[in-house]
C-alpha cells in the first residue's frame, strides 16, 4: 500500500503544480495582453499541454478513489454480494477499455514521430506517451479495484 500512497501523493502534487502553473500563465498572458498589448505567444500551446496533463494526471487518482461521476439508476437493484460482483465486473471492463486506450494513444504517439508544436518546438509524441502511461496506470488501478470487489463478494458469500 505504500507504493499506492506514494503514487497518489505524487499525482496529487503534480496536478496541483500543473493547475497553479496554468493559473500563473493565464494571469501573465492577460496582464501582458491588456496592460502591455503583448500577450505571451506560447500561452495557447502551454495551456493546451497543461489541460491535457491535468486531465490525464487526475485520471488514475479519480479512478483509485472512486470519485468519478456516476449515475446510479440501477444501484438500488444490487445489494451485498451482487453489488460487489457488479462493481468487480465494471472495474474489469474499465480496465480493458483503459488498456486498449493506452495502447492506441501509444500507437498515435508513434505516428506523430518528430512532429513538434509550432512555437515551443516540443515533440507531440512525448505528450502522447505520457498520456498513454497515465491511462495504463488507470487500467492497473481498475484491475486492483476489481480484485478488491471480487474479494468483497467472496466474503459476502460466507456471511
Amino acid at each position: 500500500m505504500a507504493i499506492a500512497q506514494f503514487l497518489d501523493r505524487v499525482l496529487r502534487l503534480l496536478g496541483i503544480a500543473i493547475l497553479a502553473a496554468m493559473m500563473v500563465l493565464t494571469f501573465a498572458d492577460v496582464v501582458g495582453r491588456e496592460v502591455f498589448a503583448r500577450p505571451l505567444s506560447v500561452a495557447p500551446e502551454l495551456t493546451v499541454m497543461g489541460l491535457v496533463a491535468l486531465v490525464y494526471v487526475g485520471l488514475p487518482r479519480v479512478s483509485a478513489t472512486d470519485e468519478h461521476i456516476s449515475i446510479g439508476l440501477l444501484q438500488g437493484l444490487f445489494k451485498g454480494r451482487a453489488y460487489a460482483l457488479k462493481s468487480g465486473f465494471v472495474c474489469l471492463i474499465m480496465a480493458g477499455i483503459s488498456a486498449v486506450l493506452a495502447r492506441q494513444i501509444w500507437i498515435h504517439g508513434d505516428k506523430l514521430g518528430a512532429e513538434v508544436m509550432i512555437l515551443l518546438d516540443f515533440r507531440k509524441a512525448w505528450l502522447a506517451y505520457a498520456m498513454s502511461v497515465l491511462v495504463g496506470m488507470t487500467a492497473a488501478v481498475f484491475l486492483v479495484r476489481a480484485g478488491a470487489r471480487f474479494r468483497s463478494a467472496a466474503r459476502h458469500r460466507g456471511a
